[in-house]
């Protein structure tokens, strides 16, 4: 089966662009107090709110649709966090060191570990709804592209939270309309577009990169989280490396949302660490997640070239759909890490600014919760009028998003050439 490349893209434009969700310090502290499940960045859980779109211009009729989501919510997959936060806790007890909040934690984070053995890194039964609810408005938005027998191609990464994701998205498919011809495949071959990382963007990823040994000292100190410790330990400094077992605790704390049966009795977890202590933990691992993935100066856009493939293959599958000798929708299923650099690549703004040197910089520019939750997706809908020109219009977690440095066609959408032509091929 044809997977839809073009030659790699030689000469791709990097685009610096404002946050379309521009925030400041104050403001991300007061979301954290209100939602502290955001505090989890990519592990925030899908927050659908809207499902909208560009008013479509006169004339224009939807022929294709190009799709990459990221899988659903999951369970840790670090089954570590959670022996290595009760012997932090059991340890503090034993030392007469807790106080009756942090006694009180010792039962919720055995709950939350007894609920998680077995199921590392496993999609949840909220990953498969999230992917289903997506598919459904994805089938209502667009009916006549998934119409009749229409053919649809669905591709996963290999790891199985993905190939779930995909298969629950495909039922709901089917259920929407059992005669569409839908092509499912998780095959090693594709992983080269799906989730590829190149060895400059894994260097960038290493403990003894160079960036990361600079950021160490700076990340411990904003992970400290002293006043959520001291709701836990009457003396947080005698608690051996602190800031890794708050860090861990937080892991914990922010996966209850993402699983089933664990709201009720762990929720509370969460409401242990300020508003304050919720942003630094959050803007620690924002940055990270900025410095690896996204077109920073610092990570020298390795991240972003990793998605080159990527981004071929949406072209050269579009161009493919558009001749008439593909499907009615190409859909991919993957990584967060992946999105994050196709968004980059590509840029879309709102995920592509650049030059955020330092952590507080970038986490009021860019903010991996609105950027990739779990089960966040991009969608590429392509038009065609009588004439036979192309318009794309491209929605990011269900709302438009737009290239702010490319004349739009119409508010919300692109000629086909030109943006084509705008990402370098």
């Amino acid at each position: 089966m044809r997977r839809c490349f073009t030659a790699v893209l030689p000469a791709l434009l990097l685009v610096s662009s404002g946050f379309a969700f521009p925030a400041s310090r104050a403001q991300l502290t007061a979301e954290f107090a209100v939602t502290p499940e955001k505090s989890g960045g990519i592990y925030y859980a899908y927050p659908f709110t809207t499902d909208s779109l560009a008013t479509v211009p006169d004339g224009f009729e939807p022929v294709y649709l190009s799709h990459y989501g990221r899988h659903g919510s999951r369970w840790v997959i670090d089954m570590s966090i959670y022996p290595k936060v009760l012997g932090a806790l059991r340890a503090q007890r034993d030392a007469a060191n807790l106080t009756s909040v942090g006694e009180a934690l010792i039962p919720l984070v055995e709950a939350c570990a007894t609920h998680a053995e077995g199921h590392s890194g496993e999609l949840s039964p909220l990953g498969e709804r999230q992917h289903a609810a997506i598919a459904g408005r994805m089938a209502r938005r667009f009916p006549a592209l998934f119409a009749d027998s229409a053919r649809v191609v669905m591709r996963s990464s290999t790891e199985p939270r993905c190939i779930v994701s995909m298969a629950a998205f495909s039922e709901a498919l089917k259920e929407a309309n059992p005669a569409l011809r839908v092509e499912r495949y998780a095959s090693p071959g594709d992983m080269d577009f799906i989730h590829y990382s190149s060895p400059e963007a894994k260097a960038m990823g290493k403990p003894d990169a160079k960036w990361m040994r600079r950021f160490g000292a700076a990340r411990d100190s904003l992970t400290a989280c002293t006043a959520s410790a001291r709701r836990i330990f009457r003396d947080p400094g005698l608690v051996r490396h602190l800031p890794v077992v708050m860090r861990h605790l937080h892991d914990i704390a922010i996966d209850v949302q993402d699983v089933d049966g664990l709201q009720d009795e762990c929720d509370s977890i969460i409401r242990i660490f300020t508003p304050d202590d919720l942003y630094n933990l959050w803007q620690a691992s924002n940055y990270m997640m900025y410095v690896r993935h996204a077109d920073s100066g610092v990570g020298r856009d390795a991240g972003p070239r990793s998605a080159a493939n990527l981004l071929a293959n949406v072209i050269g599958c579009a161009d493919s759909a558009l001749a008439g000798s593909g499907p009615a929708a190409d859909l991919r299923f993957g990584h967060d890490t992946s999105l994050i650099r196709f968004l980059s690549l590509a840029g879309i703004d709102a995920c592509s600014p650049a030059g955020a040197g330092t952590p507080e910089d970038a986490a009021v520019q860019w903010q991996t919760f609105r950027i990739s939750p779990m089960g966040a997706n991009f969608q590429m809908a392509f038009f065609r009028n009588d004439s036979g020109e192309v318009i794309a219009g491209m929605r990011l977690n269900d709302p438009p998003v737009e290239i702010k440095d490319l004349k739009e066609y119409a508010p919300g959408y692109y000629k086909w050439n030109e943006l084509k032509e705008y990402w370098g091929e």
